[in-house]
Formats: structure tokens, C-alpha cells, sequence
């Protein structure tokens, strides 16, 4: 009786299943794509990165602004690499959403790395400039900033919502030089090809360098079964994005996700079937000012999980999340 009952418990025990949670899966797979432990990989996703503003310098001097920001309270430390930008080291975004002076348009509340397509980008004023995934208008506004108002920047989307939300935001920010369109970017390539100078793709995606462990169902929106639909949408955004792009002109294509088909993967895509498309190296992330943070960028990688990109997307940057940026994507390309 006691040998049966035994040989029962053993057998029991071998059948046993391990379960893996949503957090073992999604570590393993960030610990995989960013080639740390997974203990890394926890680490880095539960920091905040710290609270960064872009001054507005569309509506009074910046100056002004920053004294009126210190007066309230606020220390400031600035941002070596981008104008009139600053962290703020003793009040988090609620704190700061819920002045005046912030829904008066005076400041935006912006990461590093959402600030990076745009400053990249560096517009000038007789150029015309693309934003194809525009809203809420965090990279619009920044544009029309670097751009003083001046020249001429269209503001695209295709969510309704979403655009009624950017034109609010443009129109608090004191933004004059951009028009405001409604449509979807995979058709703007086959309406305006070779229209504009400069071009910002920021395109839909999984979302994954936005998730903050420590929060409130941090995982509630991930799935590794929305990589594929994005995949494809991001493929035709980026076509019809290059196909807009004047010759001899600059598109910024970035995503706020860590995902290696939805960034080297669409980018190899890109190149794969446009021998006129080029990538270049980002001098701005390659630049002195951007020293601080080379801890927490890696460049793109060639082959993942069994699939090979371009080796022209090692020119592309992976910034890793971290307490003073997100996780994000970004590469730019130039039309030959």
C-alpha cells in the first residue's frame, strides 16, 4: 500500500506543469531583445524616468517662463543638448500639469526620448515639413518651436478623437504655421509624392518602452500578439512616408517600443525595396552634449530570434529605459 501510494506521488509530481505569468514572459522576452539577465531587465522597467518640459518660446520669452517656473517652487536643471528644455527635480507631472501656467501653454510636459524625433529632424524654415502621426501634438508643437512659427509643417492623423485633441493643443501652444489634417498616412505617399523636405514618422506601435513595472496593471495593454498588425501598419506608414520625401530629404521613423520587427524589422523592409533609401548616422545621439546618456543607448541589432536584419541598421538607436528616459526607437533615412 505504502509503495503504491509512493509511485503515485512520483508520478503526480512529474506531470506537475510549471505556469509562467504575463511578467515571466515579458521579461524573458525584454531580457532576450536587450541581451541582460532578467533580473536587468526588471530593474529597468521599474524606474520613472524623471519629469522633463520643453519651454514654449512661441508665446512670451523663455526666460520669463522659467523665472516665473522658479518663483513657483520648481528646480530646474537644464538639458545640455536641447534648447529650452529642463528637468524638473522636485515636482512630478501631476504637480506640474495642475498649474496655470502649464494649461495656459507656457510648458510641455515631454521625455527625453519623445523630444529626440523632432530635435533630429532640425527644420528650417524653408523647408516643408511632415508630422504623419501628429497627434496629441507633444512633437508637433516642438517642431513649430525649432521653427519659431515660421515655414510650414501639416499635421496629420487618423484617429478623430485624437486630432480635436491635437488642435487644442496647438492652438494652447500659440502654434501658427501648421495645418491640421484628417486621413490616414499610408494614402499621403500616393497623394503628394515628393512633397516634402522633412518628414516625422512616429509611428503606432506595441508601446513596450512606456511600461513602468512599479505602476497599476503595468502589463494590462501588452500582448505579443499585437507585434504582427503593427508590423504591417507600420510597413505601410513607412512606405508612403518615403514616397512623400523629396529627394535629398530626411525622414525620421521612431517608436516608443523595444520590439525588433516593429524597428530593425520595418526599417530593413524600407530598405530592402527602395535601393534610393539610406540610412544615417544620428550625430546628435553621436555628439558630446549626449555623452551623459550613453549608458542607456544601444545600436540597432542585425538578427534576432532567428531573423537577420540589414547591417545597415546598426546606424539605428535603441535608447534603453532608465530613470532618465523611456524606451524608444529611432533611425533616420535619407532619400537618395
Amino acid at each position: 500500500m505504502k509503495k503504491n501510494k509512493r509511485s503515485n506521488y512520483k508520478q503526480v509530481q512529474k506531470n506537475k506543469k510549471k505556469y509562467y505569468t504575463k511578467l515571466d514572459v515579458f521579461l524573458s522576452r525584454m531580457a532576450s531583445i536587450l541581451k541582460v539577465p532578467t533580473g536587468v531587465a526588471l530593474d529597468m522597467f521599474s524606474q520613472r524616468a524623471v519629469t522633463t518640459i520643453r519651454i514654449n518660446n512661441l508665446l512670451q520669452n523663455p526666460q520669463h517662463t522659467i523665472d516665473q517656473l522658479k518663483k513657483m517652487g520648481a528646480v530646474l536643471k537644464q538639458v545640455e543638448w536641447l534648447k529650452d528644455t529642463y528637468v524638473v527635480e522636485n515636482m512630478d507631472k501631476s504637480d506640474l500639469a495642475s498649474t496655470v501656467m502649464y494649461k495656459e501653454g507656457y510648458f510641455y510636459i515631454q521625455n527625453l526620448s519623445s523630444m529626440l524625433p523632432a530635435a533630429i529632424i532640425s527644420p528650417t524654415s524653408n523647408e516643408k515639413v511632415l508630422d504623419m502621426c501628429a497627434a496629441p501634438g507633444s512633437k508637433t508643437t516642438q517642431l513649430a518651436s525649432i521653427l519659431n512659427n515660421k515655414g510650414s509643417i501639416v499635421a496629420n492623423d487618423a484617429d478623430k478623437h485624437r486630432i480635436e485633441k491635437l488642435k487644442d493643443v496647438l492652438e494652447m501652444f500659440g502654434v501658427k504655421n501648421t495645418t491640421v489634417r484628417y486621413g490616414a498616412g499610408e494614402a499621403i505617399g500616393g497623394r503628394e509624392e515628393g512633397h516634402y523636405d522633412k518628414i516625422l514618422l512616429d509611428a503606432p506601435c506595441s508601446g513596450e518602452g512606456l511600461i513602468y513595472l512599479k505602476g497599476e496593471k503595468p502589463l494590462r495593454f501588452w500582448n505579443i500578439k499585437k507585434v504582427k498588425p503593427m508590423v504591417n501598419t507600420q510597413r505601410k506608414l513607412i512606405e508612403s512616408a518615403f514616397k512623400a520625401l523629396k529627394k535629398g530629404g530626411t525622414l525620421i521613423y521612431s517608436t516608443c517600443t523595444l520590439e525588433p520587427d516593429e524597428n530593425e524589422g520595418v526599417v530593413t523592409y524600407l530598405l530592402d525595396n527602395h535601393s534610393n533609401a539610406d540610412l544615417e548616422e544620428i550625430e546628435l545621439i553621436n555628439s558630446e552634449k549626449f555623452s551623459s546618456h550613453k549608458k542607456h543607448i544601444k545600436r540597432g541589432i542585425i538578427e534576432w530570434n532567428g531573423t537577420l536584419y540589414s547591417p545597415e541598421v546598426s546606424k539605428t538607436y535603441r535608447i534603453l529605459p532608465s530613470g532618465e528616459m523611456m524606451g524608444f526607437f529611432i533611425a533616420k533615412i535619407v532619400k537618395k
